[in-house]
């Protein structure tokens, strides 16, 4: 039983199943058209042989041919009734058996019960203008020639069309499995892929039909879930690499004051151990901004004035700026529909990169048109290489790995700002800055209706 639900429920019965039904329905239409057409034909043959044989006795009778002579035939399939003004049969091929007339008036009868004989009759009665007192010429042709063709017509396609359903049901099981096989193939390669066989990956069938396709985007996303996983590998580790490094340096500030208090201060260890928290603090508030954004729990929703931003967090900026300066003259007005605590830290975040990077100064750009706006963050440090600019969006990338660690940001800073970028349906990208730095180029849509 579970054997028939499992043929029954498969694609391959189910297709056999619907091709044959519909075969068997039209091949079983097609032969009852056909037994009915050949039949129609054969019966139109018979009336056509009738009239003619009608037309010629009429003719024999106007060339002084005597009824009894006329309607002689010497043929057991056809009979021959002349009847006078009357009906009275006045002369017939079978004179002991036709005393009654078979038609009284010109027409056609197409199944006429015949006396003395088995078969039936075609008849056709044919008017005959009083030629030797015949007034209505009768003739009839036996149907067994159409009974048998019909009946030996439905007996071949009786036999005929289950053997073809039949065949044809067998073709499509056959053709069917065959076309699926790879599917089955690739059903049981997939099976046995998990994340100890991740790598593994589906054999490509040949061809480049439906099937090679399924089996290559199969593969492009094994390649992406493998992809995903070992960023998310990389990412636990970096994470665990960051997180361990600020808490080394609390163990070790800490081991060295318990040990050799007359080596380091209260104070100096109040300082390093607030130094390293902010830093922890940091990352985690980090951390918990990307998993927030990939889960997609603060979703852009409202209307939001990204020049309010930009001044905002320029004003915060400029406490820690230091010798930077922050030139905001090319800031206009620009709209985008979002979450403004994300694009403030999108905003933040570049600041925060620019100011660490700058020489001297700090340009902030802001425009929009066409259906974009555009805010732009550029330095004149030192640059960043063309090689080097895809990576800078990567997490816990910080190219300059000599630099004091003080110095440098968490390398989730500008990660954060494409994932926000991103899911904000914008773009990001770098270029060379006039001065020689660095030009960010932020690119969100634009809020309806500011066009």
């Amino acid at each position: 039983m579970r054997l028939l639900e499992r043929i029954s429920a498969s694609t391959r019965a189910r297709v056999t199943g619907l091709a044959t039904l519909f075969v068997l329905l039209v091949l079983s239409l097609g032969s009852v058209v056909l037994v009915l057409a050949l039949s129609h034909s054969i019966s139109n043959s018979l009336i056509n042989s009738a009239q003619q044989d009608a037309q010629s006795i009429v003719a024999q009778l106007k060339t002084g041919v005597s009824p009894a002579e006329a309607a002689t035939t010497g043929r057991n399939d056809v009979v021959v009734q002349l009847l006078d003004a009357h009906g009275t049969v006045i002369a017939s091929d079978h004179s002991a058996r036709l005393t009654v007339p078979l038609l009284t008036s010109p027409g056609v009868h197409k199944s006429q019960v015949v006396p003395g004989e088995h078969d039936k009759f075609t008849v056709v009665a044919l008017r005959a203008a009083d030629e030797q007192g015949v007034r209505l010429v009768i003739v009839g042709r036996s149907t067994e020639q159409r009974d048998e063709t019909r009946a030996e017509a439905a007996g071949v396609l009786a036999v005929s069309v289950p053997l073809t359903v039949a065949a044809l049901a067998w073709i499509i099981w056959f053709s069917v499995g065959r076309a699926l096989r790879p599917v089955e193939v690739m059903r049981q390669q997939a099976n046995k892929i998990n994340a100890a066989h991740l790598p593994d990956r589906l054999a490509l069938p040949e061809g480049d039909d439906e099937i090679p396709r399924l089996a290559r985007t199969l593969n492009e996303m094994l390649d992406r879930i493998e992809d995903g996983q070992r960023l998310q590998r990389q990412f636990v580790s970096d994470a665990s690499h960051e997180l361990r490094s600020p808490l080394a340096v609390i163990r070790q500030a800490a081991e060295i004051s318990q040990s050799h208090p007359e080596r380091i201060s209260t104070e100096e260890l109040a300082a390093d151990v607030l130094a390293e928290s902010a830093r922890l603090e940091g990352l985690v508030s980090a951390l918990l901004t990307l998993a927030r954004i990939e889960n997609r729990t603060d979703a852009p929703h409202e209307q939001v004035d990204l020049d309010d931003l930009v001044f905002t967090e320029v004003s915060r900026q400029r406490d820690k700026a230091g010798s930077v300066t922050l030139d905001v003259s090319d800031v206009g007005a620009g709209r985008t529909i979002g979450n403004p605590v994300l694009l403030a830290q999108v905003i933040r975040n570049l600041l925060d990169n620019a100011v660490r990077h700058a020489s001297g100064v700090v340009r902030i750009g802001l425009h929009q048109g066409g259906g974009t706006a555009t805010l732009v963050v550029e330095d004149d440090g030192s640059g960043i290489a063309a090689a080097d600019r895809a990576r800078v969006f990567e997490r816990f990338v910080r190219l300059d790995e000599a630099r004091a660690r003080d110095d440098g940001g968490s390398g989730l800073g500008l990660a954060i700002v494409a994932s926000i970028v991103h899911e904000h349906g914008g773009s990001v990208r770098i270029e060379d800055a006039a001065d020689g730095g660095a030009r960010f180029e932020v690119r969100l849509p634009m809020a309806p209706g500011d066009d």
